[in-house]
């Protein structure tokens, strides 16, 4: 099982959080980072009194590409509708006497077209300012307002109370004068209420998927790393088991072995004069070299399966491994599988006797061979026939 690393899980971590950064982008990037209110004065003459009436508030909101600077003139109506997006709409202004006035700030209603659109209009008639007044739905509230490419005309925003008390006036023919002044700058709240409890509960959740991947992930390595530690000692203990199997050198012309006829069962190769090979319990004999790391991975005799290991008096836990037949081996054939070797101890030196039996059986009766053998002393490879034929013979004639 491949495990993945603890940098995928940061990984994962900072894709979580960029995704929630991204869902509350939307909601931010609509607002600007900053607006200015406006301070708007008026002052008319009552006709009933004729006193002048003046009022100064901080009721205005300047547009987001209009310049923050001053202006004044006489307040101007649309002719026709309210809105002033028909690009031919001229505008009425009273002016004190009859004369012309100049300059004069459009007053026009919010809807019927883009803020842009309204703007152009009122600067194409020379108007210093445009005031637009918000819509009846928003009460004294004002709203940012978007109108790039108007160029240096002061635009701002007053509430639908406001606008619509100046409106009246300017419809009963009564000049009205407004005076535009920069108010106080806001800094625009980019999170809001909801924008908070929603990265709060991103960012839980988030911590809560990582701790959780953290746990998994350590107690897995955990568990992995100590089964690699108990195989690695198993196999070390094997090993040691392993090395107890007497090995014997193959000599030319020795009796026991054709070395131009038998062969080893795992490399399928005949066994040459100098060959170093292991002779096991069941009396099957390999190559050392091909039979030592069989034996790790697989504990049993490619040929009879004998549990080798049972077999020297080891009573490890069996590998979960599968099993598979050695190469080249076929039943009832006689090959080098089939006629054993048993060699002495190490101790002893090459030149000394090794015991030897053969049989003609099928390879899973190696291991009943085994438990009639053990305590018995065999022959002599001295004392076995050259000829393979005689075998049977042979092997008679020593139980009678």
């Amino acid at each position: 099982m491949a495990w993945r690393r603890p940098e995928a899980r940061v990984r994962s971590g900072g894709a979580l959080a960029l995704l929630a950064l991204a869902l509350c982008a939307p909601a931010a990037r609509g607002r600007a980072l900053e607006w200015y209110s406006a301070l708007v004065s008026t002052a008319y003459v009552d006709p009933q009194t004729n006193l002048t009436v003046r009022s100064v508030s901080e009721s205005g909101r300047f547009g987001d590409s209009s310049p923050r600077e001053g202006a004044q003139g006489l307040l101007g109506l649309p002719d026709g509708h309210p809105e002033g997006c028909d690009p031919d709409t001229r505008f009425h202004v009273p002016a004190p006497g009859g004369r012309a006035a100049a300059p004069w700030v459009a007053l026009v209603a919010r809807g019927g077209c883009i803020f842009k659109d309204k703007v152009l209009v009122a600067a194409r008639r020379n108007a210093s300012a445009v005031v637009v007044y918000n819509e009846e739905r928003y009460g004294n509230l004002t709203a940012a307002m978007s109108h790039a490419g108007t160029g240096n005309i002061v635009v701002i925003m007053v509430s639908y109370p406001e606008g619509r008390g100046l409106r009246e006036l300017v419809q009963k023919g009564i000049p009205v004068k407004m005076t535009i002044g920069i108010g106080t700058r806001h800094v625009q709240e980019l999170i809001s209420g909801q924008s908070v409890v929603f990265v709060a509960i991103a960012f839980i959740t988030m911590m809560v998927i990582s701790l959780a991947w953290l746990i998994f992930y350590y107690i897995q390595r955990f568990l992995y790393t100590g089964s690699q530690f108990r195989s690695q000692s198993h196999r070390k203990e094997t090993k040691k088991v392993i090395g107890q199997l007497p090995v014997h050198t193959v000599k030319r012309g020795e009796k026991g072995i054709d070395v131009d006829a038998e062969n080893c069962a795992v490399c399928i190769e005949n066994f040459k004069a100098k060959d170093v090979v292991r002779i096991l319990p069941c009396k099957h004999i390999f190559h050392r070299t091909c039979i030592d790391p069989w034996l790790l991975d697989h504990r049993t005799c490619p040929m009879c399966k004998l549990d080798v290991i049972k077999a020297l008096g080891y009573w490890a836990e069996p590998e979960d491994t599968q099993e598979t037949p050695a190469p080249g081996s076929t039943p009832g054939s006689v090959s080098a599988a089939n006629s054993s070797v048993a060699a002495p101890d190490e101790g002893r030196s090459e030149g000394s006797s090794f015991t030897a039996s053969a049989t003609h059986e099928s390879a899973p009766q190696c291991g009943a061979a085994l438990k009639d053998d053990t305590g018995e002393n065999t022959a002599l490879l001295g004392e076995w026939p050259a000829d393979y034929k005689t075998l049977s013979r042979y092997q008679s004639s020593k139980e009678n």
